[in-house]
């Protein structure tokens, strides 16, 4: 039974996740197939640099939000049937490791959309959201830096790589030295965070080296 409930939570956090914000603002506010335009990705910065300014903030604001939401709402809903559970199968559901299982699957339906014929975006602020739930200071300091390397260096992909990997490191960074941080995360957990960072890294050289990036 807890596989089945694992399985369906999964394919819903994949369903939910290949919601292509990006591709609906764009249909919504400017009547275009994002597919068609500049690099042909449904992302944050295809919006961003070839159709407005405004609107890839809006929709980098969205993903980070559609990420945060998802595991907000997975996790109050473990938690809340965790209390009524007498077989223990939603408290073993209900735990850190768990809950990244759920929201890596909603990544994944971000990032390969089997709807849009697995076109999807980077994801990287879908990322963002999804690191910030488990840890927002790590995230802003990443996210601090990523805007001076851009800001001042106009390294665009080296901020991106940045965010996904340099949290990392900082979230173990605060879990050991930090006695208020998290200390309910589960064993394992920032080494769980890294194969996914790397999960992410990967996608992201396919997808740059698909455009001709290097």
């Amino acid at each position: 039974m807890i596989f089945f409930i694992a399985a369906i939570i999964i394919i819903l956090s994949y369903m939910y996740g290949s919601f292509s914000t990006s591709r609906i603002v764009a249909k919504s506010f400017r009547s275009l197939n994002i597919y068609k335009v500049g690099s042909g990705l449904a992302d944050t910065e295809n919006i961003y640099t070839n159709v407005s300014k405004s609107l890839g903030i809006l929709v980098g604001a969205l993903d980070i939000a559609k990420s945060y939401v998802c595991l907000l709402i997975i996790e109050a809903l473990m938690r809340t049937l965790a209390r009524y559970d007498a077989t223990n199968t939603m408290t073993t559901l209900y735990h850190g490791n768990m809950i990244l299982v759920f929201g890596l699957s909603m990544l994944v339906g971000h990032c390969l959309p089997l709807t849009n014929k697995l076109r999807g975006g980077r994801g990287i602020f879908t990322y963002i959201g999804f690191i910030g739930y488990f840890a927002i200071y790590p995230m802003l300091i990443t996210l601090v830096l990523a805007w001076v390397i851009v800001a001042f260096y106009r390294q665009i992909r080296f901020a991106q790589y940045l965010i996904v990997i340099l949290p990392i490191p900082l979230i173990q960074i605060f879990y050991s030295h930090l006695p208020w941080f998290r200390k309910e995360l589960p064993p394992h957990f920032t080494l769980n965070l890294l194969g996914i960072a790397i999960l992410m890294a990967l996608l992201n050289i396919i997808v740059s080296k698909r455009l001709g990036e290097f």
